[in-house]
């Protein structure tokens, strides 16, 4: 596509679609979105996964992304009902704080919402559930705003974001530039803590005697478990996951105690309580991992808190130390500074301990009788045997989904995907 080229503005979606190196789209084919469609067919690059209704197609999404690590893309053909379908879906993607860009047809703008056929107000509709919600009233606009989209989907704290299509702004053609073909997002953040602020963490993870470490999502969508994992071992520090992050470490790491927390291992959840320094790499400590209770940590204990988003820093808790950085940055700016530190050891024997509970209680979990009918704790240990290392699992909301969280064993992050916050069914 050249500067001279006049394109349609669902063809001028389309190659906005290419721009973001599209590989897979998501949808269900509509009226309202024909343009669209009718662009995509010729586009070879981008693969087209039909679904059959808009819920189903943004949990597809959210997925996708999840895994990728990168946006994906929902697209509704019908305004109204299409659009209506996929709050669900879209909620459930902020609650992951998942980057779906979703697409939705909307009524023409000279025609008005409440005497329009399939009319409905989803600019109002997908504000609370969306990082940022758009209603493109300009074609030539159609570029600029994608950009937009998928930049703020990935900036941090990632999330959804939604883009209303009227059907005249798809119709209608204008003259369009792509040549630039870079992407208008980075997949990896590489944020430092500032150097101060590293010295006093550095500082008290350096005096402490009962410190924990617990990783959570900021460390498994990224990957990078391997610089936690350096500094835990550097220490000797136990690590446990948060609550449906169980597999934000691989679960053979020898420093892996589990999940803590009301819907983690007695163990894990145990080292919490009795932690006099928390490290918290990549969580809010938020609902399901502590209940906002200090039933499930100590209260004495000093939390420093590496956290991508400023005002999750200290939100639930009262922080030593809070650090508005990329988490697995962090940890190798801590573990270059505490090198020339001189350690406790008596960390050591607060780790074997743990180290040794732990042993102790995956014996015990798996000494389980099979009976019938079957019982929760056989039918993971049934799962345990059979699950390759390299399985993704999937989970619905529910006390044995919850259970699954810590049950199930996760070696390859990310390879756990649940709801979450939201308790979403489907």
């Amino acid at each position: 596509v050249s500067k001279s080229d006049k394109l349609k503005g669902g063809q001028a979606a389309v190659q906005a679609l290419k721009r973001e190196k599209t590989k897979h789209l998501f949808g269900l084919i509509g009226s309202a979105t024909m343009e669209i469609f009718d662009a995509l067919y010729h586009e070879k690059d981008i693969k087209f996964i039909g679904v059959r209704d808009e819920r189903t197609g943004a949990h597809m999404a959210d997925g996708y992304a999840r895994v990728s690590n990168r946006p994906s893309i929902i697209l509704a053909g019908q305004n109204g009902p299409g659009a209506t379908n996929l709050v669900t879906g879209i909620a459930q993607a902020a609650a992951a704080f998942s980057p779906v860009v979703s697409i939705a047809g909307f009524i023409s703008t000279k025609d008005k919402i409440q005497d329009a056929f399939q009319g409905v107000d989803q600019q109002s509709l997908f504000k609370p559930i969306t990082k940022k919600t758009w209603t493109i009233t300009k074609t030539k606009k159609i570029p600029e705003i994608f950009s937009k989209a998928f930049n703020l989907a990935m900036t941090p704290r990632r999330g959804p974001v939604q883009l209303n299509l009227p059907r005249n702004i798809l119709s209608e053609t204008a003259k369009f530039n792509f040549k630039k073909s870079e992407k208008s997002y980075e997949t990896i953040n590489s944020t430092k803590g500032k150097e101060g602020i590293i010295k006093k963490a550095a500082k008290i993870i350096s005096s402490a005697i009962k410190p924990v470490v617990i990783v959570g999502g900021g460390i498994k969508y990224t990957g990078n478990y391997k610089e936690v994992a350096k500094l835990a071992e550097l220490i000797n520090i136990p690590i446990v996951t948060a609550a449906g992050h169980g597999d934000a470490i691989p679960f053979d790491h020898k420093l892996n105690v589990g999940q803590m927390g009301p819907r983690g291992n007695p163990v894990a959840s145990k080292l919490m309580k009795e932690a006099d320094v928390i490290i918290a790499f990549g969580t809010r400590l938020g609902f399901n991992s502590t209940f906002f209770s200090y039933e499930n940590l100590n209260k004495k204990a000093k939390i420093i808190q590496i956290e991508l988003e400023n005002k999750m820093l200290g939100r639930y808790f009262p922080i030593s130390v809070g650090i508005c950085a990329d988490a697995s940055t962090v940890a190798k700016q801590l573990l270059n500074k505490i090198k020339i530190n001189k350690l406790n050891k008596e960390i050591n024997n607060w780790t074997k301990k743990y180290l040794n509970e732990r042993s102790n209680y995956l014996q015990e979990r798996d000494k389980v009788i099979d009976r019938f009918p079957i019982q929760p704790a056989n039918l993971f240990k049934q799962l345990r045997s059979v699950l390759p290392k390299n399985s993704a699992i999937t989970l619905d909301a529910g006390t044995l989904c919850l259970q699954a969280t810590d049950a199930l064993e996760y070696y390859d992050p990310p390879s756990l995907f649940t709801p979450l916050d939201f308790g979403l069914v489907g």
